[in-house]
């Protein structure tokens, strides 16, 4: 399967406002199940997603269950369009392919790390130090995040995630899940061999647990989300050092854990 150039379909719908029916046409988000194959069925597992991005979907979910944890450890990630599937072929950790197997849930967006006791402590450490940034900057990649969502304004049926520098956006990525969304920054980062341990995470998402376990096992030390943040999300935010924005729209946010970071 080749990447999918139109996202999305067309849907004849009714429509109930102001009292009565109206015949409208809708644009929806175009899901599809794509089969994730690692060492020809050492792994092998679904997802349902949007249907582009897919080396950076696979590469990105190997590295946020500690998997995968350098470049050099891929050998090939490969589309067979009769599935479809992703097929990686790479050195990866067993025992985080077995935690894979035990954990997963399928469904849209379903899945992703663990707690702070499932997390492989090879492949989960404590986040670098150095990075700060100021407020406003943080105000700044939000409000440029949020004129990315191009399918998020045509469908309101996706989740976005960024990755970027302390005053611009590096990799963009939608999906119908926020886990899959992290996935694919993350994946692009990974084929890319780009030093996440100075970048800035934004996604439109709730920060759950495992969203940032997964921001921990890609050694970002910042993330910023639109949404809320959860208690496990902050034990675990602290637990390895990580800075945790949540509710980052309309000028302002919320610094959970990590305060050092963000400067007036």
């Amino acid at each position: 399967m080749t990447e999918s150039p139109q996202p999305t379909s067309h849907c004849a719908i009714r429509q109930y406002a102001n009292g009565q029916f109206s015949a409208l046409e809708d644009t929806v988000i175009a899901e599809a199940r794509v089969e994730l194959v690692v060492n020809d069925n050492e792994l092998r597992m679904a997802m349902l997603c949007l249907p582009r991005q897919l080396p950076e979907l696979a590469v990105g979910f190997l590295r946020g269950e500690g998997a995968l944890r350098s470049r050099d450890e891929l050998d090939s990630v490969d589309i067979d369009p009769s599935g479809p599937a992703i097929l990686v072929r790479g050195r990866f950790d067993p025992d985080a392919l077995d935690a894979i197997r035990r954990r997963w849930t399928w469904g849209t967006g379903c899945g992703g790390g663990g707690t702070s006791a499932q997390l492989n402590p090879e492949a989960y450490q404590p986040v670098a130090l150095g990075l700060t940034v100021g407020a406003e900057a943080v105000i700044g990649l939000a409000r440029s995040f949020q004129g990315t969502m191009d399918l998020w304004k045509n469908t309101g049926g996706v989740h976005a995630c960024s990755l970027a520098s302390a005053s611009e956006l590096i990799v963009v990525a939608e999906d119908v899940g926020r886990h899959n969304a992290l996935d694919k920054v993350v994946g692009r980062a990974v084929l890319d061999e780009l030093d996440t341990s100075d970048k800035i995470m934004l996604t439109t998402g709730r920060l759950s647990a495992e969203m940032v376990s997964k921001a921990v096992a890609a050694r970002v030390p910042i993330v910023v989300g639109r949404g809320a943040v959860t208690a496990l999300a902050i034990g675990l935010a602290r637990k390895f050092g990580l800075t945790l924005v949540g509710f980052a729209r309309a000028g302002r946010f919320n610094v959970y854990t990590g305060f050092q970071r963000i400067s007036g």
